[in-house]
């Protein structure tokens, strides 16, 4: 097994890092001695972020920038290049969601989510790529989702993006075998990320995550142990990651039955809350940080049926 001290000095760009998975792995990978580059749509947040990188010893640069821009994409790798003189990792974590039935979510809602979730990841992949290749090494690591091999209600579109995106790193894996770039994926549960403040929902009614919910940390660990020993697949989680593949492996009906009859009601309030554009669009200013309003459910509730959700 590698040790803490490969990962130091080596130069990474996390991608939706002002919140969430991306902010704390970004932290996580500057403690083992990584560069980093930063990015997302919303500069005040990546300063913060930026601010604790600092304070903690680490090395940050911040570039604002839209994944769904081509233009933005290409700049913040010329920046970070610019700055450190190569790029050796890139966290793909920029990702959003939109809540609602298939046919009742806005195509507008449909088009972007895969353009943020999934193509984000492809364009960020393919501005990097060639630097990797030009250097003999590099790393592509991808947060996905435990949506990336199943299904829920209300995240048709969601789910689908990351069908695609799992499916595109596997092949990206076959035809990258030998040139010393490796390509890695973290399949992340229901975690306490600000996505489920910042997403739109269709329903009126504040939208939670399905539970258990883990903290935010179990997915940056994770990804910390794929940049040490790349070229993986990791599922963190036990409880909502590698039993429920186990049991989709055997079971399929199991999973499906409960989610057919518990999804919509696990992943939705009584709160009220008109949130029709959410952050899909134009980033806004709530949920800074690594975690968002629904805490991580606590260890022993974890293996219990799951509560019924409460309103704030």
């Amino acid at each position: 097994m590698a040790h803490r001290e490969d990962l130091k000095g080596q130069i990474a760009i996390v991608t939706g890092a002002s919140s969430g998975v991306g902010w704390q792995s970004a932290l996580r990978l500057s403690e083992a001695g990584v560069k980093l580059c930063v990015t997302a749509r919303r500069r005040s947040a990546l300063e913060k972020l930026r601010a604790e990188v600092l304070q903690r010893g680490g090395e940050c640069l911040v570039c604002e920038g839209d994944v769904t821009v081509p233009e933005d994409v290409e700049r913040v790798v010329r920046e970070c290049v610019a700055r450190y003189g190569r790029v050796d990792l890139l966290v793909n974590a920029a990702a959003v969601q939109s809540y609602g039935h298939f046919d009742q979510l806005p195509w507008e809602h449909i088009t972007r989510v895969f353009d943020v979730t999934c193509f984000g990841y492809f364009r960020f992949a393919r501005a990097v790529l060639p630097h990797f290749r030009a250097q003999g090494h590099g790393h592509l690591l991808n947060v996905q989702s435990m949506l990336s091999s199943g299904s829920a209600p209300l995240l048709s579109a969601y789910a689908a993006a990351k069908h695609a995106t799992l499916g595109w790193a596997q092949s990206l894996e076959l035809e990258l075998a030998g040139t010393g770039i490796h390509i890695s994926n973290v399949m992340v549960p229901s975690v306490s990320t600000p996505m489920f403040d910042h997403a739109p929902t269709m329903l009126g009614k504040k939208p939670v995550p399905v539970p258990p919910t883990y903290d935010v940390d179990l997915v940056a660990r994770a990804v910390v142990r794929l940049a040490r020993r790349p070229g993986r697949t990791s599922v963190p989680a036990f409880l909502q990651g590698r039993l429920m593949l186990w049991l989709n492996g055997i079971a399929p009906s199991v999973g499906k039955a409960v989610l057919r009859r518990y999804g919509e009601w696990m992943q939705t309030t009584t709160t009220p809350l008109h949130r029709p554009e959410g952050n899909l669009f134009a980033p806004v200013e709530e949920g800074v940080g690594p975690r968002g309003s629904v805490p991580p459910t606590p260890a022993w509730l974890r293996f219990t049926a799951p509560p019924a959700p409460a309103s704030p």
